[in-house]
């Protein structure tokens, strides 16, 4: 396999050798064209596109001072509409107060009827239709006083227990909570 024809470089060739022996330079030659110098060149990497830093820090890009303008302009953006969220309106199912969300209240959605109520809450339910495992923790469905059975013990106390009336009929239920 030769680059070229052969007798362009046989006479080189040969010159060559014999004043390589009688001294050696120190610029490398290539084989294969001996009349250009040897420069070793890396396939890793391109040293003809690289480009050095100026400095340690870099200049202010305009793209950085877009996004921070973009994120502040999200985040009010994420406040006006928690806001505008906790100041909705509800209606008490019991009183028919009105209370808005942002007003701190401790307040529950009934699970028959599907109210508000921040006043009349009878408890979360402790039959064993109305609870859920939720993240390792027992979870039951809350009820309004108007949907349990006024006659029950436990629907009477202020404890936050409750009995609904689908867990009243369960035949799994304890006894104790059927105490009249």
């Amino acid at each position: 396999m030769f680059c070229c024809k052969k007798n362009k470089h046989k006479n080189k060739s040969k010159n060559k050798n014999k004043s390589k022996n009688k001294e050696k330079s120190k610029v490398k030659t290539n084989k294969i064209h001996p009349e250009k110098d040897f420069e070793p060149i890396s396939i890793l990497k391109n040293n003809h596109d690289k480009k050095r830093r100026k400095s340690i820090y870099p200049n202010v890009n305009k793209n950085i001072e877009e996004n921070k303008l973009d994120v502040e302009l999200q985040r009010e953006q994420r406040e006006a509409f928690t806001d505008k969220f906790l100041a909705e309106i509800i209606n008490c199912g019991h009183c028919k107060e009105n209370f808005t969300l942002g007003d701190r209240v401790d307040f529950i959605s009934c699970g028959t009827c599907n109210n508000f109520f921040h006043c009349g809450i009878a408890g979360s339910c402790v039959g064993p239709k109305c609870s859920v495992v939720y993240e390792g923790k027992n979870v039951s469905m809350k009820y309004c006083k108007g949907c349990v059975n006024p006659y029950l013990k436990i629907n009477v106390l202020d404890n936050g227990q409750s009995l609904c009336k689908i867990c009243e009929i369960d035949p799994k239920i304890d006894k104790k909570y059927l105490a009249v």
